[in-house]
């Protein structure tokens, strides 16, 4: 087993000339140790009745020109774009996933583990182009993966343009470190839905993101500063998916509540992280845009480095 520590950028709006060049710009100021690329093919299992997704598992079986191989992530943590989970690999055979060859332990009590084995039917794909550059960055050693391809199901077709970091080796901290370096990159949104989440979407069995209810008087109360100030960034940043992603306006209040609350969440702070006067200007510079500007914004991802630097102070 192996826990999968990942930040992951879309690719809101830069050319790819220009994004190559300044991603070039920021690799030829680091150490890279290997240097490869691939065709990936996956394919996405579950049952029917979305037994593994009820489970918060994913499982897929992925193929290059030189190896298969089943994995099987299980339920993690995220904040904000920083995503953990535990994960299975082993090699494969056949065109089915084998349930058995995956820890005993990692099933809940009473699972019928050959029922499940029987109901696995594929639920959709993702194919793509990985370009990969393992980098030595601060007594840490970090992937850098560029996938461009499309997640394919029932529902239709979706492009794949994402950057991700994974910490192979090390500490957070210069996975944070180097995720603020890539993040000041124009054009780059953090990606808070995994390639899973968004292929049980195209498969027609995941719901379409709408707004939320801010938190009641007695769940804010109830939360540590720590966490009123995560359950802000996770409003915002959830809103901010339906404005890019569905280009729903609907959004754009909810992603502004979550900047109050992140503020709010500040009230009676012993001590004002650095990012506080960042967010206040950003709230400041957001009331005054009409539609057209808050699609500009958007587009530009301008705010990603506060959103990293929230995340590091969450960390912290």
């Amino acid at each position: 087993m192996q826990t999968e520590i990942e930040i992951k950028f879309l690719i809101a709006s830069a050319p790819h000339d220009d994004l190559g060049h300044k991603l070039n710009i920021l690799l030829n100021s680091l150490t890279i140790t290997s240097h490869s690329q691939a065709l990936l093919g996956n394919t996405y299992f579950d049952t029917a009745d979305l037994a593994l997704r009820r489970l918060d598992m994913g499982l897929r079986i992925r193929r290059s020109d030189d190896f298969a191989e089943q994995t099987i992530k299980c339920r993690g943590q995220g904040v904000g774009g920083l995503h953990a989970r535990p994960e299975y690999n082993a090699p494969v055979m056949g065109d089915s996933p084998i349930l058995g060859d995956f820890p005993a332990t990692i099933w809940p009590k009473g699972e019928d583990l050959a029922a499940l084995q029987a109901a696995l039917l594929p639920q959709f794909r993702t194919d793509f182009l990985r370009r990969h550059w393992l980098i030595a960055y601060e007594g840490a050693e970090i992937e850098l993966a560029w996938d461009q391809g499309e997640i394919a199901g029932k529902g239709g077709c979706e492009a794949i343009d994402e950057l991700e970091l994974e910490l192979k080796t090390g500490s957070t901290a210069a996975l944070l470190a180097l995720a603020e370096r890539l993040g000041a990159i124009p054009g780059l949104r953090l990606g808070v839905q995994s390639k899973a989440q968004r292929g049980y979407r195209l498969a027609g069995l995941g719901k379409a993101l709408v707004p939320r209810a801010i938190p009641s008087v007695a769940q804010w109360d109830a939360l540590s500063l720590h966490q009123r100030v995560q359950a802000g960034l996770e409003h915002w940043q959830h809103h901010e998916q339906i404005c890019a992603l569905q280009e729903d306006v609907s959004g754009w209040p909810g992603l502004m509540a979550g900047l109050a609350l992140i503020a709010k969440g500040l009230d009676g702070a012993q001590e004002r992280p650095e990012w506080a006067q960042r967010l206040t200007d950003t709230r400041a510079e957001l009331t005054s845009l009409d539609e057209a500007g808050q699609a500009t914004w958007l587009s530009r991802a301008d705010y990603v480095p506060l959103q990293l630097a929230i995340i590091a102070w969450l960390q912290s």
